[in-house]
């Protein structure tokens, strides 16, 4: 679904037919951003926005369009991209250079840096009390001993409601041709905003960043981007974690990536564990 002017008429016919949603050709929106990734998108019911992006993710292979839901129409997300700075002017080329590093290297790359920032006032210790502050913070981020606070099986609990999912307001199902989902960021990346993230020296979370720890939770656990609206990003993961060792890793990486969310024995006894990953930087 590679030509650009059959697309609208692909996205209305197939969902009228497999979805029995009345979507017009008329209704799918195009918008083409400054360096040219072009998206398409059309506006969906809340109730129904969750089962039209599950039908057309389960046919990413054949359309090579990545679907996610959002706030903003395919032109109000072309806006948000415009001007300068790391947040802004998504690009192919920004994408290919986010895809070089192996994502495991950059997720350790991030974690050195959260846990030098918040070692940094005791560095160099100057006593028993700085020693063992250190040695905290250390164990705070040591998968091995987080394992050990967790309890032996995930709970069977109810994973918290998407965005997506019981809302009043329309959504938008919005459509970019990529490889996967964990490419969004770097041909949107204000779709995901992180102002209070911060690692030593300077380091600031990235776009690219972004697309390496989403590419590794993918290529690791299944996780799919499903809904984006600047400091709220909500994954679908087909393969969560499940032995202690397993969600221990996987919550040290998200208190890492989102420290909002808890410390590590909270996140790997709670949504480490589910099929539905939420993160919010604000």
């Amino acid at each position: 679904m590679h030509h650009h002017t059959a697309v609208p008429a692909t996205l209305a016919g197939e969902t009228r037919q497999h979805l029995g949603l009345s979507v017009r050709d008329t209704d799918v929106e195009v918008a083409v951003s400054a360096s040219g990734v072009v998206l398409h998108g059309f506006p969906v019911e809340a109730a129904a926005a969750r089962r039209a992006w599950e039908w057309w993710r389960d046919r990413h292979d054949r359309s090579g369009l990545v679907p996610f839901l959002s706030g903003h129409s395919p032109l109000a997300l072309v806006e948000l991209d415009r001007g300068e700075g790391p947040w802004r002017r998504g690009s192919r080329e920004l994408l290919a250079s986010a895809l070089r590093p192996v994502p495991a290297d950059v997720v350790a790359e991030l974690k050195a840096a959260r846990l030098r920032e918040m070692i940094d006032i005791y560095v160099p210790p100057r006593d028993d009390a700085d020693r063992r502050e250190i040695a905290e913070y250390e164990l705070l981020l040591d998968p091995e001993a987080v394992a050990a606070e967790l309890s032996a099986a995930p709970p069977v609990t109810a994973p918290p409601p998407a965005p997506a999912d019981g809302g009043e307001e329309p959504l938008w199902l919005v459509f970019v041709e990529a490889e996967g989902s964990y490419a969004l960021p770097a041909l949107l990346p204000r779709l995901i905003s992180t102002p209070n993230w911060s690692g030593h020296p300077d380091r600031e979370l990235l776009p690219a960043d972004h697309v390496a720890v989403l590419r590794h939770w993918h290529e690791r656990h299944g996780a799919e981007f499903l809904f984006a609206d600047s400091a709220t990003l909500h994954l679908v993961v087909a393969r969560p974690p499940r032995s202690r060792g397993e969600r221990a890793e996987a919550a040290v990486e998200q208190y890492v990536y989102c420290p909002d969310l808890g410390d590590p024995e909270l996140i790997g006894n709670g949504q480490a564990g589910s099929t539905e990953w939420t993160f919010w930087w604000d």
